[in-house]
Formats: C-alpha cells, structure tokens, sequence
C-alpha cells in the first residue's frame, strides 16, 4: 500500500467514526495499517489535526478539518478554541 491509498483509508476511517477524534492506535486497528505508518501520517501530513489535549487516557488524538467542523457546534469549537484544544 502506498501513502496515498493509506492516508485515504485514514480520511476515511475518521470520516464514518461516530467520533471526533481518534487516536493513533484506533486507527491502526481499523485500517489494518501499522501504528508507526499511521503515527507518521497523522504528524507529517498537512491532511489531519492533531488537539493540543491528550484524551482521558493520556493519547494523542487526531481528526481531519472536515470532521471537525460537520460534527462540532460553533459553541462546541469555541470551547475548544478558549480551552487550547485546537488550532483552528
């Protein structure tokens, strides 16, 4: 698989997730592509957002613009805005 077709499946995979934002490793296990492929995608790629914040869990968590904007409200994004979540 090239890094074309891999950061697609990503895109994808966080396209049609009932989530916002998604860390590394749920990626990974839903795409079949291996964690340090989906890790250097999501930080070199100009394609997704990394939050500023960590999950529950201490992760990483990342999203695309596109998912971002379709599925959070304005006072949504502002709270993450003002709480340093995002750089949008």
């Amino acid at each position: 698989m090239n890094e074309s077709d891999a950061k697609e499946k990503i895109r994808t995979a966080i396209r049609q997730s009932k989530y916002v934002w998604r860390t590394p490793i749920s990626l990974s296990k839903e795409t079949q592509i291996p964690l340090e492929i989906v890790l250097t995608l999501l930080e070199t790629s100009g394609a997704f957002m990394r939050a500023y914040n960590t999950n529950t869990s201490g992760q990483s968590v990342f999203t695309t613009a596109e998912k971002y904007i379709a599925d959070s409200t304005w006072r949504h994004r502002l709270l993450d805005l003002l709480a340093n979540k995002v750089g949008v």
